[in-house]
């Protein structure tokens, strides 16, 4: 049985992930060495929301393992990501632009603030 549009989704999503998690880092990084009168609190979230998608990250693995689908490898390009996997025995592949990752990693940080500030 080849991939379906959620295996896809599946793939993507554990490709994007570790960007936001670099993302996050780098404005760590930044906000900490500011003098930002609330710096400690927004690092306190944003350390929050990386560990979400760390977790977030295991818990896909975890999905992508009971479905039979293997990343084989990741290779990054100039112009985009392009990642060879297996889904219940059938080879693809798939290719991202880098302004679509970025995008994405854009929406997925937004959701995670979003989740944040309804509480």
């Amino acid at each position: 049985m080849r991939a379906t549009e959620e295996d896809f989704t599946l793939v993507r999503s554990m490709l994007e992930l570790p960007y936001v998690i670099r993302v996050l880092d780098a404005d760590m990084k930044l906000i900490d060495k500011s003098s930002l009168r609330t710096r400690v609190v927004l690092l306190r979230q944003l350390d929050h929301m990386r560990e979400e998608a760390r977790y977030e990250m295991r818990d896909l693995r975890q999905t992508l393992r009971s479905r039979n689908i293997k990343i084989l490898k990741q290779t990054r390009l100039e112009d985009k990501l392009y990642a060879e996997y297996i889904c219940r025995g059938h080879h693809d592949r798939m290719a991202l632009m880098w302004s679509r990752v970025k995008c994405d990693v854009e929406e997925m940080i937004e959701a995670r603030l979003a989740a944040i500030t309804s509480l």
